[in-house]
């Protein structure tokens, strides 16, 4: 388990960018990625939510209520299974909203919100 954290570290924060070498330097980008790591980055081995959402036994975000695009949905077909919460009424239009932790364009932090 730690080689696989240790693995990610390497490809997801230390090879992407153009990471100083300075102690300093290094120690706030791990911390960064840490953060990111811990509260953004979904794992699938702990059924698609946060280490954080995990830890705090929260309900992770891919299991919460969510906006439903398509007015028609959802059906009662079999293939539209499995059925999940909508939050709002179906067909309201979204906003996909993307920042990056701390500015760093490898850490990204994505919401989706109501268009206006």
């Amino acid at each position: 388990m730690v080689e696989r954290f240790i693995q990610t570290v390497k490809v997801e924060c230390t090879r992407r960018p153009l990471v100083s070498l300075r102690a300093t330097t290094f120690r706030k980008e791990l911390s960064w990625f840490t953060l990111w790591y811990n509260q953004h980055r979904p794992h699938t081995t702990l059924g698609g939510g946060t280490p954080e959402e995990v830890y705090l036994q929260q309900r992770p975000a891919n299991r919460s209520p969510r906006f439903e695009p398509r007015a028609l949905w959802p059906r009662p077909a079999p293939c539209a299974l499995p059925q999940v919460l909508v939050k709002g009424q179906p067909g309201v239009q979204i906003e996909l909203a993307v920042s990056y932790q701390h500015g760093r364009k490898h850490l990204p932090v994505a919401t989706l919100r109501r268009a206006a």
